[in-house]
C-alpha cells in the first residue's frame, strides 16, 4: 500500500515538472513572431540536448530534453489548431 501511494506521488511529480518546463518553454518559443517560428524554436531547443551517452546524468537531461519539447510542440499545435479560418472576402 505505501510503495502505491509513492509511486503515485512520483509519477505526479514528474507529470507536473514535465508541463512546467514546457509551459516555460512555450512562454519563451511565443516571444517569437509567428508559430512557425515558436515552434522551430522550441525544435531549436531539442537538438541542444546533448553530451556523453554513457554518463547517466547527461543521458537523463536529453530524455527530460526530448520529453519536454515534445509536450511543448505538441500544446503549439493544439493551440494552433484551435484558430480560426481568415477568410477573404
Amino acid at each position: 500500500m505505501v510503495e502505491n501511494v509513492t509511486t503515485e506521488r512520483w509519477r505526479t511529480q514528474f507529470k507536473k515538472t514535465a508541463q512546467r518546463l514546457a509551459n516555460e518553454l512555450l512562454t519563451e518559443a511565443k516571444t517569437q513572431n509567428t508559430y512557425g517560428e515558436a515552434t522551430a524554436y522550441i525544435r531549436r531547443v531539442s537538438q541542444q540536448a546533448y553530451g556523453d551517452i554513457t554518463n547517466p546524468e547527461d543521458k537523463a537531461g536529453m530524455a527530460v530534453n526530448d520529453a519536454v519539447c515534445s509536450l511543448a510542440i505538441r500544446k503549439i499545435h493544439e493551440e494552433e489548431r484551435s484558430l480560426p479560418i481568415n477568410k477573404e472576402d
